[in-house]
């Protein structure tokens, strides 16, 4: 088996997220579960129904209402009919204003109710995903999937139940107050009304695969932003000089997104305004059909009945265009509900057990062991070459200090992943005082074990938020007492705003070494058994490295810490030191004890102390190394011959 991955540098499996999918007919079960968005506000969407369906009666009253006026009232000299039925309009219409605003009310609550559930949902969702798929997404791609396409299904969610069972109901009712007036007049005005639908429907899944494509686009156009706009990718530009070429770049993307959106706009304009034009002159052909039948004495049909059917139909038009329209905009938006659905149907590889093991903080030890331990990087994790850890077995002792040393991509940062549970072993057991990280619930894990990396993200908020990451509920007194433990007080004291200063995007305000101290007062406040030291100094000039190891070992005191390191003048006093190579750990002892026998551990010993500084006190304070080259460097062991 290929073996052997880890190390700062090192690569890390790949989830990778969901592509778009090609053009393709509309899932029955895409339509189902957006209609069960709608299910918590059942209540709610009834009155929504309820009023659209009063609205589209008290619609049709009306024309009706102006035949009786004209064949009857007037010719008659009927006063007392005419104000009676005239009063009867305007009370009809004041009522469905009445029942328009709240329906109006009822749909904007359910549709931008429904939209905040989408998108916590999916947020919610995300969370739950393996570190691997983060790494392997661009993060502009996940935050437009998150907001934009949330954000362009409102129209859908907030208007488009109640502006489709409105539109149906005048439809429906329209239609048989048409036919009742004359059936003859409703087969000339209804007779082109299938073909128009034929012609909603291609163009309405033109449009839907144009939103994907116009999705992808703005995805895109997100992902860009977000990478060259952000601090380090402005830096990057900057100091290579690539400004213009990255400007190229956006406009390109720009570019393509503005033309995808044009044809996405402009598909079926065309169509609609031939809907738009048959409809404007549909009354004047019924005027034409309707006086020929009046002529002939044909039909039965009167004056008034002509204006009512004309007056029923002009209502009719208009909502019938409105289904069309609406038809391709929902069709349309299924394309943004699969890209959501499809983020939402990824299962997480680490998940909570159905039955956790209780964990107490309290009495837990810290005692860590890994127990004949086998993990693969695969197809399955997005990394077609095979490489990971091979019948890894060691303990680390409660309250002791255990390093990992070995070359680049040795498979140390994977040990470091297993133990914080970012992966799931193959085979095997990672345990905390013999219970399998499995068995516990996650929450419980990350109360347990705290991770310091290499290079620690801060927050674009104040000092104290970024500390109160470790403990919510941490008083002022919490974090000055963190402060101090992190070498870290005098630095924030010393900021004109303290502990109210804003860090900047990822803390590029502090330096490398604040920011590592920043990260260190953290993990003080989170208070953990089990402390996880990724190259934690690694990038650091001597000055910075030496006040991060001060707090290092206050943070590590009483804690079961694993080091993984770089510099072996950090880990001299380790109670153990775990040699790996190859995704194996080749050989373990005490750092006098690896110099003397461990060929590996030698060679590495022997590239790094010939140059390094010798006045750093190294992790757990041990004195053999202590300020002056010439004192601290005679206190270092020399290789066996």
């Amino acid at each position: 088996m290929q073996t052997g991955h880890g190390g700062g540098g090192g690569r890390m499996g790949f989830n990778r997220p969901p592509r778009d999918a090609p053009e393709r007919p509309v899932r029955r079960d895409t339509l189902w579960r957006t209609f069960a968005l709608y299910r918590p506000y059942r209540r709610r969407l009834t009155g929504v129904i309820g009023s659209v369906l009063v609205n589209a009666s008290l619609g049709v009253i009306p024309p009706l209402l102006v035949a009786t006026i004209i064949d009857d009232a007037i010719p008659n000299g009927d006063t007392r009919t005419l104000f009676t039925i005239v009063a009867i309009m305007l009370g009809v219409t004041a009522a469905s204003g009445g029942f328009s605003l709240l329906q109006a009310h009822l749909n904007t609550r359910v549709g931008l109710s429904v939209m905040r559930d989408l998108r916590g949902r999916l947020y919610s969702h995300l969370q739950r995903q393996p570190v691997s798929f983060f790494a392997g997404t661009r993060t502009g791609e996940i935050q437009s999937r998150l907001t934009n396409d949330v954000t362009n299904t409102q129209l859908v969610l907030t208007d488009t139940i109640s502006t489709i069972v409105s539109n149906v109901a005048i439809v429906i009712a329209s239609v048989i107050a048409m036919v009742i007036i004359s059936w003859q007049l409703s087969l000339v005005a209804l007779g082109v009304t299938p073909i128009f639908v034929f012609f909603t429907v291609k163009v309405g899944r033109r449009r839907r695969r144009l939103t994907r494509e116009t999705q992808q686009a703005v995805a895109e156009l997100t992902a860009s932003a977000g990478e060259t706009l952000s601090v380090s990718g402005v830096m990057l530009a900057k100091t290579f000089g690539r400004e213009r070429e990255q400007l190229e770049r956006f406009d390109a993307t720009n570019e393509e997104l503005t033309r995808v959106s044009v044809r996405q706009q402009m598909t079926g304009r065309g169509f609609f305004v031939l809907v738009q034009t048959f409809f404007g002159m549909a009354p004047a052909i019924v005027w034409a059909f309707g006086g020929w039948l009046l002529f002939n004495e044909r039909g039965g049909l009167t004056i008034g009945e002509i204006v009512a059917f004309t007056a029923i139909q002009t209502r009719l038009l208009f909502p019938l265009a409105g289904l069309l329209n609406r038809g391709v905009d929902v069709t349309s938006a299924l394309a943004l509900f699969e890209r959501i659905f499809e983020y939402l149907d990824l299962v997480p590889d680490i998940k909570d057990p159905v039955d956790p093991v209780p964990v107490n903080p309290a009495t837990i030890k810290g005692e860590v062991a890994f127990r004949n331990v086998d993990f693969q990087y695969d197809a399955a994790r997005g990394i077609e070459d095979s490489f990971g850890l091979e019948d890894v077995t060691f303990a680390a002792a409660a309250g002791r200090l255990t390093a990992l040393v070995g070359p680049s991509g040795s498979g140390k940062t994977t040990i470091g992943y297993l133990m914080s549970r970012l992966y799931d072993v193959d085979s095997g057991s990672v345990r905390i005082d013999d219970v399998d990280l499995r068995d516990m619930a996650l929450r419980d894990l990350s109360t347990l074990v705290s991770v310091v990396s290499q290079d620690p993200f801060l927050f674009h908020a104040s000092i104290a938020d970024n500390l109160r990451y470790g403990d919510p509920m941490a008083t002022d007194d919490d974090l000055a007492r963190a402060a101090k433990a992190a070498q870290i007080y005098d630095t924030i004291s010393g900021l004109s705003e303290g502990f109210d200063t804003i860090v900047g995007e990822r803390g590029y305000r502090l330096s490398g070494g604040e920011r590592q101290r920043v990260a260190i007062a953290r993990a003080v406040l989170a208070n953990p058994r089990v402390l996880l030291l990724d190259e934690a100094t690694s990038s650091l000039d001597t000055k910075s490295e030496r006040m991060v190891q001060r707090a290092l070992g206050e943070l590590m005191d009483g804690r079961t810490t694993i080091a993984i390191a770089h510099r072996l003048s950090t880990i001299i006093a380790a109670d153990q030191i775990l040699v790996v190579l190859n995704g194996s750990v080749v050989d373990r002892g005490t750092f006098d004890e690896l110099v003397s026998r461990s060929g590996l551990f030698r060679q590495l010993y022997v590239e790094q102390f010939t140059a390094i500084p010798t006045d750093l006190p190294p992790l757990g304070g041990d004195s053999r190394v202590v300020p002056g080259s010439d004192r601290g460097r005679d206190r270092i062991p020399e290789p066996a011959d």
